[in-house]
């Protein structure tokens, strides 16, 4: 089955459910998904440089992680 004939049955079943999805709500939820993992990514990066003793680099990660996961709960 291919991905258009999968993506218009996912449309029917989401409208017997009462959801009317949009593309933009889909590609904005995808988006955030992505921003998140991100976010993971650099923390992770950053709990890596400290032990050696790259903190200046590890502080900024994390200060770019931080607005990040701000910016995306203000949403």
């Amino acid at each position: 089955m291919n991905n258009s004939q999968n993506y218009v049955k996912q449309i029917k079943n989401a409208k017997r459910g009462g959801y009317t999805p949009t593309i933009a709500k889909d590609v904005n939820k995808h988006r955030i998904q992505n921003a998140l993992k991100l976010i993971e990514q650099w923390r992770q990066l950053a709990n890596e440089l400290k032990p050696q003793m790259q903190l200046e680099m590890a502080f900024t990660l994390e200060e770019c992680a931080q607005d990040l996961d701000r910016i995306l709960r203000n949403k």
